[in-house]
Protein backbone atom coordinates (compact mmCIF):
# COMPACT_ATOMS: atom_id res chain seq x y z
CA UNK A 1 0.00 0.00 0.00
CA UNK A 2 1.22 3.49 -0.87
CA UNK A 3 0.28 6.66 0.97
CA UNK A 4 0.45 10.24 -0.22
CA UNK A 5 1.07 13.45 1.66
CA UNK A 6 -1.89 15.67 2.52
CA UNK A 7 -2.95 17.74 -0.51
CA UNK A 8 -5.67 20.38 -0.84
CA UNK A 9 -7.80 19.88 -3.96
CA UNK A 10 -10.14 22.68 -4.99
CA UNK A 11 -13.32 21.94 -6.88
CA UNK A 12 -14.74 23.96 -9.74
CA UNK A 13 -17.46 25.18 -7.42
CA UNK A 14 -15.09 27.05 -5.12
CA UNK A 15 -15.26 24.53 -2.29
CA UNK A 16 -12.41 22.31 -1.18
CA UNK A 17 -11.74 18.75 -0.18
CA UNK A 18 -8.58 17.68 1.60
CA UNK A 19 -6.91 14.45 0.58
CA UNK A 20 -5.82 12.69 3.73
CA UNK A 21 -4.37 9.50 2.28
CA UNK A 22 -3.97 7.69 -1.02
CA UNK A 23 -2.88 4.11 -1.56
CA UNK A 24 -3.12 1.06 -3.74
CA UNK A 25 -5.33 -1.76 -2.53
CA UNK A 26 -4.46 -5.19 -3.85
CA UNK A 27 -6.46 -8.42 -3.84
CA UNK A 28 -5.23 -11.46 -1.91
CA UNK A 29 -2.53 -13.43 -3.76
CA UNK A 30 -4.05 -15.58 -6.50
CA UNK A 31 -3.30 -17.03 -9.92
CA UNK A 32 -1.98 -14.52 -12.45
CA UNK A 33 -3.70 -14.52 -15.83
CA UNK A 34 -4.37 -12.33 -18.86
CA UNK A 35 -7.71 -11.34 -20.36
CA UNK A 36 -7.53 -10.97 -24.13
CA UNK A 37 -9.87 -8.11 -24.99
CA UNK A 38 -12.41 -8.16 -27.79
CA UNK A 39 -12.12 -5.55 -30.50
CA UNK A 40 -15.07 -3.56 -29.11
CA UNK A 41 -13.14 -3.13 -25.84
CA UNK A 42 -10.73 -1.01 -27.87
CA UNK A 43 -13.53 1.23 -29.16
CA UNK A 44 -14.12 2.42 -25.58
CA UNK A 45 -10.49 2.40 -24.46
CA UNK A 46 -10.52 6.19 -23.99
CA UNK A 47 -13.79 6.24 -22.03
CA UNK A 48 -13.86 6.51 -18.22
CA UNK A 49 -17.16 6.11 -16.35
CA UNK A 50 -17.80 7.64 -12.92
CA UNK A 51 -20.57 7.41 -10.32
CA UNK A 52 -21.00 8.62 -6.73
CA UNK A 53 -22.80 6.82 -3.89
CA UNK A 54 -23.92 9.05 -0.99
CA UNK A 55 -24.51 7.60 2.49
CA UNK A 56 -26.08 9.38 5.47
CA UNK A 57 -23.49 7.95 7.83
CA UNK A 58 -19.79 8.37 8.59
CA UNK A 59 -18.34 5.14 7.17
CA UNK A 60 -15.20 3.56 8.57
CA UNK A 61 -12.36 3.86 6.06
CA UNK A 62 -10.39 0.78 7.10
CA UNK A 63 -13.49 -1.40 6.97
CA UNK A 64 -14.17 -0.12 3.46
CA UNK A 65 -10.56 -0.65 2.37
CA UNK A 66 -10.42 -4.20 3.71
CA UNK A 67 -13.68 -5.03 1.94
CA UNK A 68 -12.31 -3.65 -1.35
CA UNK A 69 -9.38 -6.06 -1.13
CA UNK A 70 -11.73 -8.97 -0.40
CA UNK A 71 -14.06 -7.98 -3.27
CA UNK A 72 -11.18 -7.86 -5.76
CA UNK A 73 -10.60 -11.55 -5.15
CA UNK A 74 -13.92 -12.14 -6.99
CA UNK A 75 -13.33 -9.59 -9.80
CA UNK A 76 -9.51 -9.37 -10.09
CA UNK A 77 -9.70 -7.82 -13.57
CA UNK A 78 -10.34 -4.42 -11.97
CA UNK A 79 -7.01 -4.70 -10.15
CA UNK A 80 -5.14 -5.41 -13.39
CA UNK A 81 -3.31 -3.25 -15.92
CA UNK A 82 -3.71 -2.80 -19.67
CA UNK A 83 -1.05 -4.09 -22.04
CA UNK A 84 -1.13 -3.19 -25.74
CA UNK A 85 0.95 -4.87 -28.42
CA UNK A 86 0.14 -3.87 -31.99
CA UNK A 87 -3.59 -4.25 -32.48
CA UNK A 88 -4.01 -6.61 -29.51
CA UNK A 89 -5.00 -5.40 -26.05
CA UNK A 90 -4.87 -7.46 -22.88
CA UNK A 91 -5.65 -6.89 -19.23
CA UNK A 92 -2.83 -8.38 -17.20
CA UNK A 93 -4.32 -9.58 -13.93
CA UNK A 94 -1.42 -9.79 -11.51
CA UNK A 95 -2.99 -8.11 -8.50
CA UNK A 96 -1.48 -4.70 -9.24
CA UNK A 97 -4.26 -2.96 -7.33
CA UNK A 98 -6.85 -0.17 -7.42
CA UNK A 99 -6.48 3.43 -6.27
CA UNK A 100 -8.08 4.21 -2.90
CA UNK A 101 -8.23 7.82 -1.69
CA UNK A 102 -9.58 9.21 1.57
CA UNK A 103 -10.63 12.87 1.74
CA UNK A 104 -12.68 15.26 3.83
CA UNK A 105 -14.81 18.25 2.91
CA UNK A 106 -16.52 21.13 4.66
CA UNK A 107 -19.58 20.58 2.49
CA UNK A 108 -22.76 18.88 3.68
CA UNK A 109 -24.49 15.98 1.96
CA UNK A 110 -27.03 18.26 0.27
CA UNK A 111 -24.28 20.62 -0.90
CA UNK A 112 -22.24 17.75 -2.31
CA UNK A 113 -25.26 16.38 -4.20
CA UNK A 114 -26.02 19.84 -5.57
CA UNK A 115 -22.38 20.24 -6.60
CA UNK A 116 -22.46 17.00 -8.56
CA UNK A 117 -25.73 17.99 -10.23
CA UNK A 118 -24.40 21.37 -11.41
CA UNK A 119 -21.11 20.52 -13.10
CA UNK A 120 -18.88 20.86 -10.05
CA UNK A 121 -18.79 17.34 -8.62
CA UNK A 122 -15.42 16.19 -9.89
CA UNK A 123 -13.87 16.70 -6.44
CA UNK A 124 -15.93 13.67 -5.36
CA UNK A 125 -14.16 11.20 -7.65
CA UNK A 126 -10.71 10.48 -9.11
CA UNK A 127 -11.46 10.02 -12.80
CA UNK A 128 -9.46 7.14 -14.27
CA UNK A 129 -6.57 8.47 -16.37
CA UNK A 130 -7.36 6.58 -19.56
CA UNK A 131 -4.19 7.64 -21.39
CA UNK A 132 -1.90 6.52 -18.59
CA UNK A 133 -3.99 3.38 -18.12
CA UNK A 134 -3.73 2.60 -21.82
CA UNK A 135 0.06 2.70 -21.39
CA UNK A 136 -0.16 0.25 -18.49
CA UNK A 137 0.85 2.78 -15.84
CA UNK A 138 -2.40 3.53 -13.99
CA UNK A 139 -5.21 1.63 -12.23
CA UNK A 140 -8.37 0.66 -14.06
CA UNK A 141 -10.55 1.45 -11.04
CA UNK A 142 -10.39 4.28 -8.53
CA UNK A 143 -12.28 4.71 -5.27
CA UNK A 144 -12.49 8.01 -3.39
CA UNK A 145 -14.11 8.15 0.06
CA UNK A 146 -15.03 11.70 1.15
CA UNK A 147 -16.25 12.39 4.67
CA UNK A 148 -18.64 15.34 4.62
CA UNK A 149 -19.12 17.94 7.34
CA UNK A 150 -22.54 16.70 8.50
CA UNK A 151 -21.38 13.12 9.13
CA UNK A 152 -22.33 11.77 5.68
CA UNK A 153 -19.97 9.91 3.34
CA UNK A 154 -19.58 10.07 -0.44
CA UNK A 155 -17.97 7.16 -2.28
CA UNK A 156 -16.93 8.13 -5.80
CA UNK A 157 -15.86 5.38 -8.20
CA UNK A 158 -14.41 5.62 -11.69
CA UNK A 159 -13.62 2.68 -13.95
CA UNK A 160 -12.04 2.08 -17.33
CA UNK A 161 -14.68 1.09 -19.87
CA UNK A 162 -12.41 -1.49 -21.56
CA UNK A 163 -12.71 -3.67 -18.45
CA UNK A 164 -16.46 -3.91 -18.90
CA UNK A 165 -19.83 -2.19 -19.08
CA UNK A 166 -21.83 -0.83 -16.16
CA UNK A 167 -23.27 -4.26 -15.37
CA UNK A 168 -19.67 -5.50 -15.00
CA UNK A 169 -18.82 -2.63 -12.66
CA UNK A 170 -21.82 -3.53 -10.52
CA UNK A 171 -20.40 -7.04 -10.12
CA UNK A 172 -17.54 -5.36 -8.26
CA UNK A 173 -19.83 -3.06 -6.26
CA UNK A 174 -22.10 -5.94 -5.23
CA UNK A 175 -19.06 -7.98 -4.20
CA UNK A 176 -17.73 -5.02 -2.22
CA UNK A 177 -21.01 -4.53 -0.36
CA UNK A 178 -21.35 -8.27 0.28
CA UNK A 179 -17.82 -8.71 1.65
CA UNK A 180 -18.26 -5.63 3.84
CA UNK A 181 -21.40 -7.19 5.32
CA UNK A 182 -20.04 -10.73 5.58
CA UNK A 183 -22.57 -12.00 3.05
CA UNK A 184 -22.05 -14.56 0.25
CA UNK A 185 -20.69 -13.19 -3.02
CA UNK A 186 -22.03 -14.18 -6.43
CA UNK A 187 -18.96 -14.85 -8.55
CA UNK A 188 -18.45 -13.13 -11.88
CA UNK A 189 -17.78 -15.11 -15.04
CA UNK A 190 -14.40 -13.98 -16.34
CA UNK A 191 -13.38 -15.34 -19.74
CA UNK A 192 -9.74 -15.06 -20.77
CA UNK A 193 -10.39 -14.81 -24.51
CA UNK A 194 -13.35 -12.53 -25.03
CA UNK A 195 -13.34 -12.65 -28.84
CA UNK A 196 -13.38 -16.44 -28.92
CA UNK A 197 -16.14 -16.54 -26.30
CA UNK A 198 -18.33 -14.11 -28.24
CA UNK A 199 -17.72 -15.91 -31.51
CA UNK A 200 -18.87 -19.15 -29.90
CA UNK A 201 -21.86 -17.82 -27.99
CA UNK A 202 -23.37 -14.95 -30.01
CA UNK A 203 -26.34 -15.95 -32.17
CA UNK A 204 -25.28 -16.64 -35.77
CA UNK A 205 -27.87 -14.27 -37.21
CA UNK A 206 -28.76 -10.67 -36.42
CA UNK A 207 -28.45 -7.34 -38.19
CA UNK A 208 -26.20 -7.68 -41.23
CA UNK A 209 -25.25 -4.00 -41.28
CA UNK A 210 -23.02 -2.60 -38.54
CA UNK A 211 -24.27 0.23 -36.36
CA UNK A 212 -20.74 1.67 -36.38
CA UNK A 213 -18.66 3.56 -38.90
CA UNK A 214 -15.09 4.85 -39.07
CA UNK A 215 -14.43 8.55 -38.60
CA UNK A 216 -12.81 10.40 -41.47
CA UNK A 217 -9.57 12.15 -40.55
CA UNK A 218 -11.22 15.54 -41.07
CA UNK A 219 -13.90 14.55 -38.53
CA UNK A 220 -11.24 13.33 -36.14
CA UNK A 221 -9.47 16.68 -36.37
CA UNK A 222 -12.70 18.57 -35.65
CA UNK A 223 -13.40 16.29 -32.70
CA UNK A 224 -9.91 16.98 -31.32
CA UNK A 225 -10.52 20.72 -31.63
CA UNK A 226 -13.86 20.35 -29.82
CA UNK A 227 -12.22 18.36 -27.01
CA UNK A 228 -9.52 21.01 -26.60
CA UNK A 229 -11.70 24.13 -26.86
CA UNK A 230 -15.37 23.46 -26.19
CA UNK A 231 -15.72 20.24 -24.17
CA UNK A 232 -15.30 22.09 -20.86
CA UNK A 233 -18.22 24.36 -21.69
CA UNK A 234 -20.73 21.52 -21.33
CA UNK A 235 -23.37 21.85 -18.64
CA UNK A 236 -25.11 19.19 -16.57
CA UNK A 237 -28.85 18.60 -16.65
CA UNK A 238 -30.21 16.73 -13.63
CA UNK A 239 -33.90 15.79 -13.52
CA UNK A 240 -35.82 13.61 -11.08
CA UNK A 241 -39.07 11.94 -12.16
CA UNK A 242 -41.34 10.77 -9.35
CA UNK A 243 -43.19 7.45 -9.51
CA UNK A 244 -46.59 9.10 -9.90
CA UNK A 245 -45.22 11.39 -12.60
CA UNK A 246 -43.87 8.38 -14.51
CA UNK A 247 -47.17 6.52 -14.10
CA UNK A 248 -49.04 9.43 -15.68
CA UNK A 249 -46.59 9.48 -18.60
CA UNK A 250 -47.03 5.75 -19.14
CA UNK A 251 -50.82 6.09 -19.06
CA UNK A 252 -50.78 9.05 -21.45
CA UNK A 253 -48.19 7.71 -23.91
CA UNK A 254 -49.09 4.04 -23.81
CA UNK A 255 -52.55 3.65 -25.30
CA UNK A 256 -52.52 -0.10 -26.03
CA UNK A 257 -48.72 -0.39 -25.72
CA UNK A 258 -46.90 -1.64 -22.63
CA UNK A 259 -44.31 1.03 -21.90
CA UNK A 260 -41.56 0.96 -19.30
CA UNK A 261 -40.43 3.83 -17.12
CA UNK A 262 -37.24 4.10 -19.17
CA UNK A 263 -39.24 4.29 -22.44
CA UNK A 264 -41.25 7.29 -21.30
CA UNK A 265 -38.41 9.16 -19.57
CA UNK A 266 -36.17 8.83 -22.65
CA UNK A 267 -39.03 9.97 -24.86
CA UNK A 268 -39.90 12.91 -22.65
CA UNK A 269 -36.30 14.16 -22.64
CA UNK A 270 -35.87 13.59 -26.38
CA UNK A 271 -39.00 15.59 -27.24
CA UNK A 272 -37.85 18.44 -24.97
CA UNK A 273 -34.41 18.49 -26.60
CA UNK A 274 -36.04 18.84 -30.03
CA UNK A 275 -38.24 21.67 -28.76
CA UNK A 276 -35.25 23.46 -27.25
CA UNK A 277 -33.66 24.15 -30.64
CA UNK A 278 -36.02 25.02 -33.52
CA UNK A 279 -33.13 24.92 -36.03
CA UNK A 280 -32.69 21.13 -35.65
CA UNK A 281 -34.92 19.05 -37.93
CA UNK A 282 -33.77 15.63 -36.79
CA UNK A 283 -31.64 14.13 -34.06
CA UNK A 284 -30.56 10.58 -33.22
CA UNK A 285 -31.41 8.92 -29.91
CA UNK A 286 -29.06 6.13 -28.83
CA UNK A 287 -30.00 3.63 -26.11
CA UNK A 288 -27.33 1.12 -25.04
CA UNK A 289 -28.80 -2.38 -24.77
CA UNK A 290 -27.39 -5.11 -22.54
CA UNK A 291 -27.38 -8.23 -24.75
CA UNK A 292 -26.62 -10.86 -22.08
CA UNK A 293 -30.21 -12.04 -21.66
CA UNK A 294 -31.16 -11.45 -25.31
CA UNK A 295 -28.25 -13.61 -26.51
CA UNK A 296 -28.52 -16.28 -23.83
CA UNK A 297 -25.23 -15.21 -22.21
CA UNK A 298 -24.45 -15.69 -18.53
CA UNK A 299 -25.83 -12.71 -16.55
CA UNK A 300 -22.61 -12.68 -14.49
CA UNK A 301 -20.40 -12.37 -17.59
CA UNK A 302 -17.85 -9.58 -17.17
CA UNK A 303 -17.10 -7.49 -20.26
CA UNK A 304 -18.68 -5.07 -22.71
CA UNK A 305 -21.87 -6.89 -23.62
CA UNK A 306 -23.79 -3.90 -24.97
CA UNK A 307 -24.74 -2.54 -28.35
CA UNK A 308 -26.70 0.54 -29.33
CA UNK A 309 -30.29 0.93 -30.42
CA UNK A 310 -30.37 4.03 -32.64
CA UNK A 311 -33.57 5.91 -33.47
CA UNK A 312 -33.88 8.81 -35.88
CA UNK A 313 -36.18 11.40 -34.27
CA UNK A 314 -37.75 14.14 -36.38
CA UNK A 315 -39.09 17.53 -35.43
CA UNK A 316 -42.76 17.37 -34.52
CA UNK A 317 -42.69 13.82 -33.13
CA UNK A 318 -44.45 13.67 -29.79
CA UNK A 319 -43.05 12.00 -26.69
CA UNK A 320 -45.84 9.43 -26.96
CA UNK A 321 -44.79 8.46 -30.49
CA UNK A 322 -41.13 8.32 -29.52
CA UNK A 323 -41.88 6.13 -26.50
CA UNK A 324 -43.88 3.66 -28.57
CA UNK A 325 -41.12 3.51 -31.19
CA UNK A 326 -38.55 2.79 -28.48
CA UNK A 327 -40.66 -0.04 -27.09
CA UNK A 328 -41.33 -1.55 -30.54
CA UNK A 329 -37.61 -1.57 -31.40
CA UNK A 330 -36.61 -3.09 -28.06
CA UNK A 331 -39.31 -5.77 -28.34
CA UNK A 332 -37.90 -6.74 -31.75
CA UNK A 333 -34.28 -6.01 -30.93
CA UNK A 334 -32.89 -9.54 -31.20
CA UNK A 335 -34.21 -10.19 -34.71
CA UNK A 336 -33.84 -6.70 -36.22
CA UNK A 337 -31.22 -4.67 -34.37
CA UNK A 338 -28.69 -7.10 -32.84
CA UNK A 339 -25.57 -5.95 -34.67
CA UNK A 340 -22.78 -7.24 -32.41
CA UNK A 341 -21.30 -9.64 -34.95
CA UNK A 342 -21.28 -7.04 -37.73
CA UNK A 343 -19.87 -4.45 -35.29
CA UNK A 344 -17.04 -6.78 -34.24
CA UNK A 345 -16.24 -7.47 -37.88
CA UNK A 346 -16.03 -3.75 -38.69
CA UNK A 347 -13.89 -2.98 -35.62
CA UNK A 348 -11.56 -5.90 -36.32
CA UNK A 349 -10.87 -4.39 -39.72
CA UNK A 350 -10.50 -0.91 -38.26
CA UNK A 351 -7.99 -2.05 -35.66
CA UNK A 352 -5.60 -3.09 -38.40
CA UNK A 353 -5.96 -0.04 -40.64
CA UNK A 354 -7.14 2.97 -38.67
CA UNK A 355 -7.45 2.11 -35.02
CA UNK A 356 -10.61 1.19 -33.16
CA UNK A 357 -10.73 4.62 -31.52
CA UNK A 358 -12.03 6.00 -34.82
CA UNK A 359 -15.12 3.78 -34.72
CA UNK A 360 -18.28 5.69 -33.81
CA UNK A 361 -22.03 5.21 -34.11
CA UNK A 362 -23.33 5.65 -37.65
CA UNK A 363 -25.37 8.66 -36.52
CA UNK A 364 -22.36 10.51 -35.06
CA UNK A 365 -22.07 14.06 -36.39
CA UNK A 366 -19.28 16.24 -35.07
CA UNK A 367 -21.21 19.40 -36.07
CA UNK A 368 -24.21 18.76 -33.81
CA UNK A 369 -24.93 16.63 -30.79
CA UNK A 370 -27.12 13.54 -30.62
CA UNK A 371 -28.47 12.09 -27.40
CA UNK A 372 -27.47 8.80 -25.84
CA UNK A 373 -29.11 7.66 -22.61
CA UNK A 374 -27.83 4.66 -20.66
CA UNK A 375 -30.20 2.84 -18.32
CA UNK A 376 -28.49 1.97 -15.03
CA UNK A 377 -31.74 1.01 -13.30
CA UNK A 378 -32.30 -2.52 -12.01
CA UNK A 379 -28.55 -2.92 -11.38
CA UNK A 380 -28.83 -2.87 -7.60
CA UNK A 381 -27.27 0.56 -7.03
CA UNK A 382 -29.29 1.19 -3.89
CA UNK A 383 -28.62 -2.29 -2.53
CA UNK A 384 -24.89 -1.61 -2.04
CA UNK A 385 -24.90 -1.38 1.75
CA UNK A 386 -22.09 -0.47 4.09
CA UNK A 387 -22.44 -0.65 7.88
CA UNK A 388 -26.02 -1.74 7.25
CA UNK A 389 -26.88 1.50 5.44
CA UNK A 390 -28.14 1.80 1.85
CA UNK A 391 -27.21 4.81 -0.28
CA UNK A 392 -29.42 7.85 0.19
CA UNK A 393 -28.57 9.08 -3.30
CA UNK A 394 -26.66 7.72 -6.31
CA UNK A 395 -25.77 9.69 -9.43
CA UNK A 396 -23.38 9.58 -12.37
CA UNK A 397 -20.59 12.12 -12.52
CA UNK A 398 -21.17 13.91 -15.82
CA UNK A 399 -17.67 13.53 -17.27
CA UNK A 400 -18.98 12.35 -20.65
CA UNK A 401 -16.85 13.71 -23.51
CA UNK A 402 -19.72 14.34 -25.92
CA UNK A 403 -22.76 16.52 -25.17
CA UNK A 404 -26.06 14.68 -25.20
CA UNK A 405 -24.67 11.72 -23.25
CA UNK A 406 -26.43 10.74 -20.05
CA UNK A 407 -27.69 8.01 -17.76
CA UNK A 408 -30.76 7.26 -15.67
CA UNK A 409 -30.65 5.64 -12.23
CA UNK A 410 -33.30 4.68 -9.73
CA UNK A 411 -34.00 6.99 -6.83
CA UNK A 412 -33.53 5.97 -3.20
CA UNK A 413 -35.50 2.87 -2.18
CA UNK A 414 -36.22 2.29 -5.87
CA UNK A 415 -38.53 5.31 -6.00
CA UNK A 416 -38.55 7.39 -9.16
CA UNK A 417 -35.76 7.92 -11.69
CA UNK A 418 -32.92 10.44 -11.83
CA UNK A 419 -31.54 11.50 -15.21
CA UNK A 420 -28.10 13.11 -15.52
CA UNK A 421 -27.02 14.43 -18.95
CA UNK A 422 -24.37 16.76 -20.36
CA UNK A 423 -25.48 19.42 -22.84
CA UNK A 424 -24.02 22.35 -24.79
CA UNK A 425 -24.43 25.56 -22.75
CA UNK A 426 -27.07 27.07 -25.06
CA UNK A 427 -29.17 23.87 -24.96
CA UNK A 428 -28.83 23.61 -21.17
CA UNK A 429 -30.02 27.20 -20.87
CA UNK A 430 -33.03 26.50 -23.09
CA UNK A 431 -33.91 23.33 -21.14
CA UNK A 432 -33.83 25.32 -17.90
CA UNK A 433 -36.08 28.04 -19.33
CA UNK A 434 -39.72 28.31 -18.23
CA UNK A 435 -41.26 27.06 -21.51
CA UNK A 436 -39.29 23.81 -21.80
CA UNK A 437 -39.29 23.29 -18.04
CA UNK A 438 -43.09 23.52 -17.92
CA UNK A 439 -43.36 21.07 -20.82
CA UNK A 440 -41.01 18.63 -19.11
CA UNK A 441 -42.96 18.88 -15.87
CA UNK A 442 -46.47 18.76 -17.31
CA UNK A 443 -47.11 15.39 -15.65
CA UNK A 444 -45.92 16.45 -12.19
CA UNK A 445 -48.40 17.45 -9.47
CA UNK A 446 -47.81 19.54 -6.37
CA UNK A 447 -48.61 16.64 -4.05
CA UNK A 448 -46.24 14.13 -5.74
CA UNK A 449 -43.93 12.40 -3.29
CA UNK A 450 -40.47 13.87 -3.99
CA UNK A 451 -37.76 12.60 -1.60
CA UNK A 452 -35.94 15.40 0.23
CA UNK A 453 -32.58 14.91 -1.48
CA UNK A 454 -34.17 15.07 -4.96
CA UNK A 455 -36.17 18.29 -4.61
CA UNK A 456 -33.53 20.36 -6.40
CA UNK A 457 -33.73 18.12 -9.51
Amino acid sequence: MQSSSVVRVRSGGGGASIVQAKRLIQPPPARNFDVSCASFDRVVEMVPIAVVFFYERHLDVEALANAVADALAYVPVYAGRISVAGTAMRIRCQGQGVSFTVASSERTLQEAIRSNATDRGHWLVDIVNVISAHQGHSPLLTVRVTHLSDGATAIGCSFHHSVGDFRSFMLFMNAWGATASGEPVSEALIVEDRSAYLDEHLPPDGASVSGLRVLRFSELARLAIYAAKDARKKRTLSLYFADDEIRRMRDDFGLETRLTANDVVCAQITEALMLSDPTIARRSLGIPVNVRKRCGLDPMLLGNMVTLLQLDVRRGETAATIARRIRHCLDHFSDKHLDMRSNLKLVDAACGRWGAYRCVNVSFDVTKFHSGISNWCNEGLHRVRFAGVAPAYVAPVANFLLPGSGAVVEGADGRGMLLTMTLPPETAEAMAGPTIRAHLRRFRRDDDDIPRLYRDS
